[in-house]
């Protein structure tokens, strides 16, 4: 599978969503760069990372609550006929599906929680989200929600590239 064609097919989801039309753009592709750079350090599977990254949020236009059922099932029929091991396919699906913060404390395999993290990571390093938060949240609401970062990174290399943004976030509340 060629990541171009699964880019294009992400592209295409994430341009369909109204709340945020830039996602693929800002989002997306920071994930993706988190996600490569935690799957060197880790030694898990690029391939398997890249493509997770990339899709991880498309189903965020027909629900955000739940868009990561919605994005596992998207994602399942693209992935079904394509030349990708049924292994690899299987654990592309369960990153999608798990990399809500609310699984980030079960026991998954290295390469879920480097897309749990690498979403917490792109949303920290997300600066026109961090500047749109500072303007619309409270100060006490985005103390939580860094927490809630810290909290949904589960790996000590992804703690170390969080930890200075997030004390730097932090800086510019006060």
């Amino acid at each position: 599978m060629k990541i171009k064609e699964v880019e294009k097919f992400s592209r295409k989801y994430c341009k369909k969503d109204k709340e945020d039309p830039k996602l693929w753009d800002t989002h997306v592709r920071l994930v993706k760069k988190y996600a490569l750079k935690l799957a060197k350090i880790e030694n898990a599977d690029k391939d398997v990372v890249e493509i997770a990254a990339l899709l991880h949020d498309i189903g965020k236009y027909k629900a955000r609550k739940n868009h990561h059922i919605e994005s596992y099932k998207l994602s399942k029929k693209f992935l079904k006929d394509s030349d990708l091991a049924e292994k690899k396919k299987k654990l592309i699906l369960k990153c999608i599906l798990k990399h809500g913060s609310k699984f980030s404390n079960e026991d998954n395999e290295i390469e879920v929680k480097i897309i749990q993290s690498a979403d917490a990571l792109g949303t920290l390093f997300d600066n026109k989200w961090q500047k749109h938060s500072r303007e619309s949240m409270s100060k006490k609401e985005l103390f939580k929600l860094y927490d809630k970062s810290m909290k949904k990174i589960n790996l000590k290399s992804a703690r170390k590239i969080a930890k200075p943004r997030i004390d730097k976030l932090k800086r510019l509340l006060k």
